[in-house]
């Protein structure tokens, strides 16, 4: 089994049509499955993330599979391109100022990147930490650490923007960003399950 964490529906909705992925309606939050993946949407932000992903642990034993947060980030103009997909192999929380770093990164032909989870939208790209920026993955760090082990947590993220927006991204948008990289997404997900 392999266990998939997004913030957003939009970010979720590619994935659960990709996997014909099933609503199950026996948690308190959005949670859809198949014989081979359990995909929970968390809701934005670290509250949500803790909430979530504790009462799902506890309730759930998830050792010895995979768990992967997929989802978008805020990245800087001249770093990345807008679409471009990163696997995370450093996890950076802008209150705490710690960290973590999360192993096996390099054995999957993905380029890497940092992120640092901030606790409000980055719009007017005043952001001083290296690479890129979300609201959860710190968060989903802490949790699994807590509950599991790090080594079979993988994070992707795909830029949504360059921080600089005064608008929010539509969820259309979200969803067209994350469906372009399913193919990859897959890939991914199938060399995980050879490991």
């Amino acid at each position: 089994m392999q266990y998939i964490i997004t913030a957003l529906k939009s970010e979720a909705k590619p994935i659960i049509d990709y996997y014909g992925l099933e609503f199950s309606g026996s948690s308190n939050f959005p949670l859809y499955k198949n014989d081979n993946f359990i995909l929970l949407i968390t809701g934005v932000g670290r509250k949500n993330v803790s909430n979530v992903l504790n009462f799902f642990f506890k309730k759930n034993k998830v050792a010895k599979n995979h768990i992967l947060n997929i989802g978008i980030s805020g990245g800087k103009k001249g770093d990345c391109s807008i679409g471009q997909l990163f696997l995370i192999n450093k996890v950076s929380d802008e209150k705490s100022k710690m960290s973590f770093n999360l192993g096996s990164q390099g054995f999957f032909g993905l380029q890497n990147n940092a992120i640092t989870t901030v606790s409000k939208p980055i719009v007017d790209n005043n952001f001083n930490c290296e690479g890129l920026v979300d609201m959860e993955a710190y968060e989903i760090c802490k949790t699994v650490n807590n509950l599991e082990s790090l080594d079979r947590l993988f994070i992707l993220k795909i830029v949504s923007d360059h921080m600089d927006m005064k608008h929010h991204i539509s969820a259309n948008q979200v969803q067209n960003l994350i469906k372009r990289k399913v193919p990859v997404i897959d890939k991914f997900l199938r060399d995980l399950r050879k490991l």
